[in-house]
């Protein structure tokens, strides 16, 4: 059954086109990250990401599996799934940045909320894992843009993951997930709001086929039952 990895480190960035100034500006990004569970990627993703975000040159997408979402916040199911052999797969991550200001002056006045939705059927993530649909960030940190030992900005990230060929590990089953779960339409909603001035990032993944039979949805894995619904079953971790 799919396993479903969020992981709250939480980057704030700016979000090209999409978010209007105001006085605490918040800029939200997507993109397909390396597994950060694992994958020597990661690691050097981040490093550049924060440098790009910070600059304001980050594009939306820039390491999806479909070139033609570069620049867009659409995705297709392969950057939102992680596995325990070959490359470990991607996950879906959003970037935050708040210049201007730092972890401490942010603290009790800026949180995070997370919302899915897979044809049709929605879920606040945050509340379903701590009991509240908004949350403080875990794991931001005052950024240096310019390696002047001053803090610009905060900056952190948010990111989620399915788990595929869980207890398996073999690409025969990771494959039938894939298959699977590409065949719903799913929409994720990331919210930032300092006070009460909210800014959002909306992705949007089309299905790849049309939606099976229930019967048919049975033979192709165990993970499409919890996401059309059923008994929905999820592993968190937190990173």
């Amino acid at each position: 059954m799919k396993k479903l990895f969020l992981s709250f480190s939480i980057l704030f960035l700016l979000f090209g086109n999409c978010i209007s100034a105001s006085a605490d500006d918040v800029f939200l990004y997507v993109d397909a990250a390396p597994n950060v569970f694992g994958s020597p990627d990661y690691q050097p993703w981040k490093d550049a990401t924060f440098a790009t975000v910070a600059a304001g040159t980050f594009t939306n997408m820039s390491n999806g599996v479909n070139s033609a979402n570069i620049g867009t916040t659409d995705f297709e199911i392969e950057d939102e799934v992680v596995y325990s052999f070959g490359d470990l797969g991607k996950r879906l991550t959003w970037i935050y940045w708040v210049p201007g200001e730092t972890v401490a002056s942010l603290t009790g006045r800026f949180k995070i909320s997370l919302t899915n939705i897979w044809d049709g059927d929605v879920l606040d993530f945050y509340d379903y894992y701590y009991g509240s649909t908004w949350l403080e960030p875990a794991n931001w940190q005052d950024y240096d843009v310019n390696n002047d030992d001053s803090t610009d900005g905060v900056i952190g990230m948010a990111g989620m993951a399915w788990w595929g060929a869980n207890g398996v590990n073999t690409q025969e089953a990771l494959d039938e997930d894939i298959a699977a779960w590409m065949q719903a339409e799913e929409t994720w909603i990331f919210t930032a709001k300092i006070g009460e001035e909210e800014f959002s990032i909306t992705s949007h993944r089309d299905p790849e086929n049309p939606v099976p039979e229930p019967t048919t949805m049975l033979l192709l894995g165990a993970g499409l039952i919890g996401l059309a619904g059923i008994g929905r079953k999820k592993i968190f971790r937190k990173d």
